[in-house]
């Protein structure tokens, strides 16, 4: 390689954003919309929220969305637990569905369905 085509690659690189340190903010879920996940990746249980990332039906990359626990959703968030770590140890075989309804009650719902 010459000295030419090495610097100016070097100088390609130094010019790339890096993205090392990183991370992406989880994405906000439009209520009443059901998300369906073919692979659940992560499931996080916060501080009256939940972040579940995996990869939606249809897609190929895996999404981060955080979903709030508000009042007695967060009862129905604790019984999807063991649902999504069934989704997250058998990938492919279940599909995954989480949905926070647009109503005044704020519920939760999660489904499992073996695919």
């Amino acid at each position: 390689m010459s000295s030419l085509r090495a610097l100016a690659l070097l100088a390609t690189l130094s010019l790339v954003p890096s993205t090392a340190g990183a991370q992406a903010q989880p994405e906000e879920p439009v209520q009443g919309v059901a998300y369906v996940f073919t692979t659940v990746d992560a499931y996080t249980v916060g501080n009256g929220t939940l972040d579940v990332t995996g990869t939606l039906v249809g897609e190929s990359a895996p999404r981060t969305f955080r979903f709030w626990a508000i009042g007695d959703a967060s009862v129905e968030a604790a019984r999807c637990d063991r649902l999504a770590l069934l989704a997250m140890t058998r990938p492919g075989r279940y599909l995954f569905t989480w949905k926070w309804t647009n109503d005044f009650s704020n519920y939760l719902t999660c489904t499992l369905t073996r695919q």
